[in-house]
């Protein structure tokens, strides 16, 4: 019997250095072969490390090879060929049906291959396995899964709580200077310096999408989102959206195409000053199984409406299309990178609100065990105006010019690494702890800078932001 099946595929077990490749193979068959039942040979599987530096060669050399076979299927998977690593786990079952670990990896592969017909006859196999009572429960969640994927229409929500702290909420200039109708000026309102400040903010998210009937997986969705960020001082720096979204998948073996039209409403500090309207379509083409390369185009109808703080906001409203393009690479099931590219341009009722940007992006996500991951992005860019704003150049033909850059990390687990079942007893104590085991917390540090050739809008600031997350799915 078994007590958990490691999907990382961490090397476990130890062998003589002088041996080659092909005496290691055959070492290591020979070992299993002499063990007896399907509970010792599935856990001396479970001990096999993760196939590194086998080739599709050294299965042919020795086809029957299970040890072998099972190796590269664990190495397939991490490089994201997971058709491959479903052909090689067949072939296992066939020359020995009883090894539980070969059965549980084969079907989860085939609930990730949407194959839910054979992924609920291999998890229903598996029941009649002898198996612990944790590798029942994880069947039991995928069974359940299935279950969920097969009806037509699926609903989930999403409720976000967290708070954050800036060292420069108001974006105000870093040399606390401010160009005034061509002249450089010190900034001596202590309100319009730097002000660090504390916001607690809300995130709710529902979506309902409706499967077509179609074999491809076609199918149409909506959504609607609302967020509030509340200010502990800086008052009329309070945001709230509200946004809704209704759009479709068009899936084919290798591309995804996604229209999505779009409406989103905010306010500052209670006063509405934005109502956007438009559409974005997004293609998603599956390159090679680890490579995705993807594209997307956007418009946006921007109007803006005065408010006590700035009656001039009217004054931005217009246009914004915006493209993109990238690739997503999958290194392995646990690392993927995401590099991309934009261009955009922003019409406004004023030229010099008018401008045309581009910009880069790499990100990368780490999965680690237990649920845990890792998160980190830097982008930079160029803004570049159409004309000086007199207001603020005076006279002078200056533009302004900015260069945006980000760079963000973020941590994140759920409460169930941090909490102990037994610490809530049973009744009561137990579905509490079931309801807060899956929120998600994460804590992330981001700074974010401007420098701009005017000194308005030279700027930098550091966020520090907790966040917990719960959704359901039904």
């Amino acid at each position: 019997m078994f007590a958990s099946i490691p999907l990382s595929g961490t090397a476990r077990a130890q062998e003589p250095a002088a041996l080659d490749a092909q005496q290691r193979a055959n070492q290591m068959q020979q070992d299993f072969e002499e063990l007896s039942g399907a509970t010792e040979k599935s856990k001396f599987l479970l001990e096999t490390d993760d196939g590194k530096g086998i080739t599709f060669a050294d299965i042919l050399r020795d086809p029957d090879n299970i040890v072998l076979n099972f190796r590269w299927a664990k190495a397939q998977m991490a490089q994201g060929n997971i058709r491959g690593a479903s052909a090689t786990l067949e072939r296992i079952l066939i020359l020995e049906p009883d090894l539980a670990p070969v059965r549980l990896y084969y079907a989860i592969i085939q609930y990730r291959l949407d194959s839910l017909d054979i992924a609920q006859a291999q998890f229903e196999k598996l029941r009649a396995l002898p198996i612990s009572d944790d590798v029942a429960s994880q069947i039991d969640l995928y069974l359940d899964q299935i279950k969920k994927r097969r009806q037509r229409v699926k609903q989930s929500l999403s409720i976000s709580f967290g708070g954050h702290y800036d060292t420069n909420r108001n974006s105000a200039p870093s040399d606390n200077e401010r160009m005034v109708l061509g002249s450089l000026q010190e900034i001596t309102n202590t309100g319009d310096r730097h002000q660090s400040d504390i916001g607690y903010m809300a995130a709710a998210h529902y979506d309902i999408t409706y499967d077509l009937g179609y074999q491809a997986g076609h199918d149409v969705f909506a959504g609607v989102t609302g967020y509030y960020d509340d200010q502990v001082r800086l008052d009329n720096l309070d945001v709230g959206t509200a946004s809704f979204e209704v759009g479709g998948h068009w899936r084919s073996p290798y591309v995804t195409i996604t229209p999505t039209l779009i409406q989103t409403a905010a306010e500052l500090n209670n006063e509405k000053f934005l109502t956007s309207r438009g559409a974005r379509v997004r293609v998603d083409w599956k390159f090679q199984p680890d490579t995705t390369l993807w594209g997307q185009t956007s418009y946006f109808d921007e109007r803006y409406g005065a408010t006590p703080d700035s009656s001039a906001l009217p004054l931005r409203s217009g246009q914004r299309y915006q493209g993109k393009a990238g690739v997503t690479y999958a290194w392995n099931n646990q690392n993927r990178t995401t590099f991309g590219l934009t261009m955009a341009r922003k019409e406004a009722a004023r030229s010099y609100y008018t401008y045309r940007s581009a910009g880069a992006e790499l990100s990368h996500t780490l999965l680690l065990a237990g649920g845990k991951y890792i998160l980190g992005s830097l982008s930079y860019g160029v803004d570049q105006y159409q004309q000086p704003d007199p207001l603020v150049t005076g006279s002078t033909p200056l533009t302004r010019k900015d260069y945006p850059l980000r760079a963000r990390l973020s941590y994140g687990s759920n409460l169930a690494n941090l909490l102990d079942a037994a610490w809530f007893g049973s009744g009561i104590g137990r579905d509490f702890y079931q309801f807060i085991a899956p929120v998600s917390w994460s804590i992330t540090e981001e700074y974010q800078a401007t420098s701009s050739n005017i000194a308005n809008y030279d700027y930098d600031n550091w966020r520090t932001q907790i966040l917990l997350s719960r959704r359901w799915a039904f």
